[in-house]
């Protein structure tokens, strides 16, 4: 009689059932020892002490026990022998184990051992072909992974070994099946060799939202996934297959899932089979998005970070789309950290980042470039991202932090650079939009700053400028000249104390110019307190000359606003048996701005401590008047730029007249400084000034010669 190819393949499910039946007594047995010995080998990992009724169990059923560690990549066998004393131990390398497998077996055993090692498969069960000392011998294994490093791939496994050789013959074909399904909480499809789906388990059911069998039977197994007909199309010539796709249910929904697939014959080669086995990878795959949302995301604003925007960019700079770069520092966020906490600091880069949305365009790409810095590209126009930046100024010092009873200002000084016009590399851009930045907080902060070619260089010449103050500093090669102030008779009633710097690379350096480089580098206090040492000095010395002449010092705001200060301006005029009220200190508007609050607890301190205080530059800034309300002053110094031009400009004129005329109205002391024309004084005379300060009196000079001149003027004078 002559089989039809259909008759050579039974049904599967028929043949399952006459199986069954012909298993059932000795499964029956089988199964109660079967389930003994696992128990007794779980046991074991928990406690040695089971270890005897363990081998115990392995002896009654015969079979041997494996071990295989990752490191070492090795498998120790434990086998026992006919007496229950007879233990015989093993140690095989796992390539020379593979080499005795049966070549027919052995995608099957890579298959199996590759799932539990890379697929999250933590029971292994294999039947194959082992050549033995009397040929080959068909051989049952089983095993769980014990323990699986960060990556899921597994470290070690441990399991049992029985020689089947006998069963096998018997249960050839069931044993194909039963890889597929035995006892498997995975959704598993026996598949014929053109995809069809010949025999779900019901764990695919269940996911694809099937009610029976027969409504995925003899259905390709594309029809419930999606794009997958390039990748099986590989399966041929690999044997074997695994890649991520989505499952369409039943009810129209997807699931992320993982497919992997092995081909599969029968002993004697009359047919084949593909088993696939579909894992839902939902949660997989939601923990690698958020994963990847960490990575590119600031965890405190959740905004970009480096790496996120570093993507974005090197994107725009692929395609050649052009885009500006704005680099934030903040002004003013220390304060915040420093006099209210960390937990304040952090609320207040979340409103950053809020503000930073409402400033710019939806298409800007918005990054926390780390601690209180921020860059954003906006693609387009640079125009857009500087009025963008211009107003998120104006937006961030409108903001209001009442942070540990004290108002603190925030504002940003912001630098532009663009692709591609200011570099065609992502790094460029950057470092140029960096030094633009670096070039708006010098110029005054509140600004910003668009990169301009030749800032690199200049910058680099200012680090060798601040390395050479820096080194200026710590020798104390600082001179202080002194200026002196004088009454309208032409007496002096004063001097100031201003800072000058000689360096030996850069030659005479201009304070516009050192002054600023110190405040932005945390460098002004140091001065500050070598002006007070120095002024103290110069006081001391001159009395032991017959001259008492105050000194005024200029301080800055960072200076003035940390606690503590008037201590130690205090301790230094003791250390010099100096009164402080021989020692003028010269505060701007500044210090306002910053801290309010802060600032007036440090201006009365100061005053507490007998320190004379004064305003200095007033009516160069923009609410000084404010300030007067806020806090006596023992003097005001009226900015050169008011008197500037009152002899010739009837406007000017009226304007000091009228400033002039409410500062004697509220009693302050009042000195104009910056005079370098004759034809000010009779002006000014008139408006009621008596204190004056300028090169038509005095330019500054160095010590010595100061003394030197008015020792020698109040010598001539009692002459």
């Amino acid at each position: 009689m002559t089989l039809s190819s259909r008759d050579t393949v039974p049904d599967i499910t028929s043949l399952n059932r006459r199986l069954k039946r012909e298993k059932a007594a000795r499964k029956q047995a089988e199964t109660l020892l079967t389930e003994k010995s696992r128990e007794l080998y779980l046991a074991l990992q928990k406690s040695r002490e089971n270890q005897e009724k363990l081998e115990l169990a392995l002896w009654a059923s015969q079979e041997s026990y494996w071990e295989w560690r990752a490191e070492d990549d090795a498998f120790m066998v434990k086998s026992f022998g006919l007496h229950k004393k007879q233990v015989k131990e093993s140690k095989h390398n796992a390539i020379t184990l593979m080499s005795l497998v049966h070549d027919d077996d052995m995608p099957t055993v890579q298959f199996q051992w590759s799932l539990a090692v890379h697929s999250y498969y933590d029971d292994i069960e294999i039947s194959f072909r082992i050549k033995g000392r009397e040929g080959y011998q068909w051989m049952r294994s089983r095993g769980k992974v014990l323990l699986r490093d960060e990556s899921g791939t597994a470290l070690h496994i441990v399991g049992t070994s029985k020689d089947i050789t006998r069963q096998q013959k018997a249960e050839q074909s069931f044993q194909l099946m039963a890889s597929a399904f035995s006892s498997s909480r995975e959704p598993m499809l026996v598949l014929s060799t053109d995809f069809v789906i010949t025999e779900p388990n019901e764990a695919f059911l269940t996911l694809a939202q099937l009610n029976a069998r027969c409504e995925c039977e003899h259905q390709p197994l594309t029809a419930y996934l999606e794009d997958a007909k390039e990748q099986l199309q590989n399966l041929p010539q690999l044997g074997q297959l695994q890649f991520d796709t989505r499952l369409v249910t039943s009810v129209g929904t997807s699931i992320p899932v993982d497919v992997s697939l092995a081909m599969f014959e029968s002993r004697q080669h009359s047919s084949r089979y593909l088993i696939a086995t579909i894992r839902d990878i939902s949660e997989r795959k939601h923990n690698e998005e958020r994963l990847r949302e960490l990575a590119t995301h600031d965890d405190l604003t959740g905004l970009k970070n480096r790496l996120g925007l570093n993507a974005e960019l090197a994107r725009l700079t692929a395609f050649s789309e052009p885009y500006s770069l704005a680099f934030i520092d903040l002004d003013g966020f220390k304060s915040i950290n420093d006099l209210a906490g960390h937990d304040a600091g952090d609320l207040c880069l979340k409103t950053v980042a809020k503000t930073l949305h409402k400033a710019y365009a939806n298409n800007a790409i918005i990054t926390r470039w780390g601690g209180d810095e921020f860059l954003i590209a906006v693609p387009g126009d640079e125009q857009d991202c500087v009025t963008s930046s211009q107003s998120l100024i104006t937006e961030l010092e409108s903001l209001d932090f009442e942070l540990a009873n004290s108002d603190i200002g925030l504002s940003a000084s912001i630098g532009v650079a663009s692709f591609p016009a200011h570099g065609e590399a992502v790094e460029d851009i950057i470092q140029n939009a960096d030094a633009a930045m670096y070039q708006a907080k010098t110029s005054g902060k509140g600004q910003v700053f668009v990169y301009r070619h030749g800032l690199i260089e200049r910058m680099k010449e200012q680090v060798t400028l601040l390395t050479d103050l820096r080194r200026a500093i710590r020798t104390r090669s600082l001179d202080f000249y002194l200026q002196g102030k004088y009454g309208s008779a032409g007496n002096m009633i004063g001097a100031e104390l201003l800072c000058r710097w000689f360096s030996p690379l850069h030659g005479m350096v201009s304070p516009g110019t050192f002054i600023p480089l110190a405040e932005a580098h945390g460098l002004d206090g140091e001065i500050g307190l070598m002006a007070l040492e120095s002024a103290c000095e110069y006081i001391a010395m001159m009395e032991a000359e017959g001259l008492s002449v105050p000194l005024s010092v200029n301080i800055s705001a960072n200076q003035l606003l940390e606690p503590g200060f008037a201590a130690v301006a205090l301790a230094i005029c003791d250390d010099h048996v100096v009164a402080p009220q021989m020692i003028e200190i010269e505060i701007t508007e500044s210090i306002f701005i910053q801290d309010q609050s802060s600032a007036l607890r440090a201006l009365t301190e100061l005053r507490n401590a007998g320190f004379v205080l004064s305003l200095d530059d007033f009516g160069s800034g923009f609410s000084s008047l404010s300030y007067l309300r806020t806090f006596q002053f023992d003097v005001i110094k009226i900015d050169r730029m008011l008197a500037k031009d009152i002899h010739c400009s009837s406007k000017a004129l009226s304007l000091l007249s009228g400033v002039v005329k409410m500062l004697n109205s509220l009693q302050f002391t009042v000195l104009v400084e910056g005079i370098d024309n004759l034809a000010y004084l009779p002006l000014m005379e008139e408006m009621g000034i008596s204190a004056y300060q300028g090169f038509l009196f005095e330019k500054p000079i160095p010590y010595d010669q100061f003394i030197y001149k008015h020792v020698q003027s109040a010598t001539a004078l009692d002459d």
